[in-house]
Parts: C-alpha cells; structure tokens; sequence
C-alpha cells in the first residue's frame, strides 16, 4: 500500500471512530429516572372512617370509601400504579408493636399490598416508610425495626426495590414530633442489609416528601439526586399548629409545573428518582388515586383528572 493511501485509510478511520464517538456523546438517551410513589394503608383504622372535616376527597364508586385490608381494593389500586408506568411504591409503616392495633393494622395491610402483587403477578416493586410512631415518652429500638422490615418483608418477598443494591428502607423525618425518628437527621443505627434514606421537607433530608410550600421561594437544589412531585396541598382541616394550602382547587396548575420542573431536572442529569406524593394521602388532599374532588374548578372536576396528567407525564420519561 502506498503511503497516500495509508494515510487516507488512517484519516477514514479516525473519522469513522470520531463519529461514533459523537453519536454516542449526543445521540445517546438519558436513562428513563425511577418512578416512585408514596402509598397509605391506614384506611379503616380508627380515626380513618372517610367522614368529614377530615376528609373531603372521597374515592372512585368502583372502590367506595375503602378499607386498605380489603383485597380487592388493593389490586385494582397496584393495577391502577402499575399501568401509570411507576416502578416502585413507598407503604407508609407505623411499626409492629403487639400493644398498638393502629400499627398492626397497618403492618398486615403492607404485607397484603406484597401478596396481593405476587398473586397477581403485577410487576411492582415495593420499600417500606418508617414513620416517627411512638408518641411521647418512649424510645425507638432500630434493631427490632430493621429485623421486622426484613423478616415481614424482605425475606418472604421477591418484589422488595433495591438501591445501591440493598433493600430501601425509609425513614421519615418529622422534626416536631418526639421522640424524633431521625434526629438531627441522622439515623442513630443504621443496618448493613439495607440501603437507607431519610424522607422529608427539611433541607437536611436526602429524599424531599413535597416542597409545594417553596414555590414562592428560591428553589431548593434536589437532594441526593431525587425530586417530589406534588398535585396539591391543603391540610387546613387537620388541626395543626401550622397549616399549608396550596392549589386547593387545582386551578393554579402547580401540578404542572412540578412535572416539568422534575423533568427538566432529569434532561439536565441532575436527578434520577422521581417521588410522586402521592397515591392516597387523602387527608393532605395530595392524593392522585381516582377520586370525587370537594372543590376543584368544572374544568378539572372529573375522577381521573390527576390520575390521567400523571400518566401523561410519566410517559415523557419513559
């Protein structure tokens, strides 16, 4: 070969490799971020019988003012999450005392939403939330804690979420509550068999639970690559020392305007969890499950108004 087409072979090659190289520089998706959302099985305990002021929101007739042990309830509900295209859900626990019938009640709920998902084979994967549970006066044994998470939940079931590649198991930060779960934000033991994360709105937490009170405000860098999304809030019923309303009647479009913000946040590769809050917290009135709205404007007032916008825009991910 001569020496002119040695080089003419060098420089296609070189030009060949270079514009791999840029293809996969550019042309290259992002990874789709992980959907998660935040899901309540208190419903049918005491204090959770569906009658106002405390609750305003009222679900779809297919469902009725449900109980979350009912097991019909719970697979059309993890059929509704899963066809949204959300990869895991977050059950809200309260603990697994033999003297507390509310947390019992809870516990066998979350260990129903895991069968239910195995029976029916419906592809979700599920992390339990720690809750600040105990009231006043006592302390918190982190060991029974992690052994019942992964005793109840982890061992008996396939479809536990896995990061950093443990179990997830959350731990939700309430400052005014005591004695405090987390406090300072700190887990004061943490186990080797899990992968833990601190769940809130303090800036110090790694996953945000809403930051809806913030949109008049700078916003807040997300916290250890996650971002919630939140339809609405309004708590301005429950009687506490400081309440929070935002979009009662969805009008405001915040919805909207959390999505693209997650969105954006995830083209920039800034974030790679997306927490939706949430399914069915229907007090906070910050639910997306189907439901009857109190007071949404005629534009939106249909059962599956957030539901429908939820799918929407996880579809712009996926």
């Amino acid at each position: 070969m001569s020496r002119r087409r040695w080089l003419t072979a060098v420089l296609l090659c070189a030009l060949i490799l270079s514009g791999i190289v840029i293809y996969y520089v550019i042309k290259q998706p992002t990874p789709p971020p992980h959907i998660g959302i935040f899901y309540y099985a208190w419903y049918g305990a005491l204090g959770t019988d569906w009658k106002p002021p405390k609750f305003i929101d009222y679900p779809v007739r297919i469902l009725g003012n449900y109980s979350s042990a009912n097991i019909t309830v719970i697979k059309q509900q993890l059929v509704w999450i899963r066809d949204l295209g959300v990869n895991f859900v977050v059950i809200s626990w309260w603990g697994c005392k033999e003297n507390d019938s509310y947390g019992q009640f809870i516990d066998s709920n979350a260990r129903k939403v895991f069968q239910v998902a195995e029976d029916n084979m419906i592809n979700l994967k599920f992390a339990i939330m720690v809750e600040p549970y105990l009231g006043n006066g006592s302390s918190y044994d982190y060991s029974e804690i992690y052994n019942q998470v992964h005793n109840n939940f982890v061992e008996p079931y396939s479809s536990i979420y896995y990061n950093d590649s443990q179990p997830l198991i959350c731990f939700f930060n309430d400052p005014d509550n005591h004695p405090g779960l987390t406090p300072n934000g700190t887990i004061p033991y943490n186990d080797s068999r899990f992968s833990t994360v601190i769940v809130g709105q303090q800036s110090y937490v790694q996953w945000v639970y809403t930051d809806l009170d913030k949109w008049d405000k700078p916003k807040r860098m997300p916290y250890t690559n996650e971002i919630s999304v939140t339809s609405r809030f309004d708590d301005s019923r429950l009687n506490r020392s400081k309440s929070c309303t935002v979009d009662p009647d969805l009008s405001q479009g915040i919805y909207d305007q959390e999505w693209k913000n997650a969105i954006q946040l995830w083209r920039d590769g800034k974030i790679n969890t997306i927490m939706i809050t949430s399914w069915n917290e229907c007090p906070e009135r910050t639910e997306i499950e189907p439901h009857i709205d109190a007071n949404a404007t005629a534009y939106v007032n249909t059962t599956y108004y957030l539901y429908n916008k939820t799918e929407y825009y996880i579809s712009q991910v996926k």
